[in-house]
């Protein structure tokens, strides 16, 4: 199983995703617990949304994720249900780093 980084061409758990990279939400895995399906849907994170990876916090701790316009964190249990589709870079730094660098004018 390959571990480097998701690329455009495959779906993977939101887990996989590089800080700054983007992707589209495709499914949640069919062994989620219902209550915490229904959750994750609530929250933001269903089928169709744009997601960004801001950030991990070490040791494979949670993870901050911008969806639905906020900023969310889910452990790492929660992210691996998530499947998406990463979206291909077409700037030179991260997106994230692009809506920061706009924010602050």
């Amino acid at each position: 199983m390959h571990r480097g980084t998701a690329d455009e061409e495959t779906i993977v758990p939101l887990s996989r995703l590089a800080a700054g990279q983007s992707a589209t939400i495709e499914s949640i895995a069919p062994e989620c617990v219902d209550h915490i399906c229904h959750r994750l849907h609530m929250l933001g994170f269903g089928q169709g949304r744009d997601i960004t990876k801001i950030r991990q916090a070490p040791f494979g701790g949670p993870m901050v994720f911008h969806v639905c316009d906020v900023q969310m964190c889910l452990r790492r249990a929660q992210a691996d249900m998530i499947m998406v589709r990463p979206v291909p870079q077409t700037a030179s730094r991260p997106v994230v780093e692009a809506q920061l660098s706009v924010a602050a004018a």
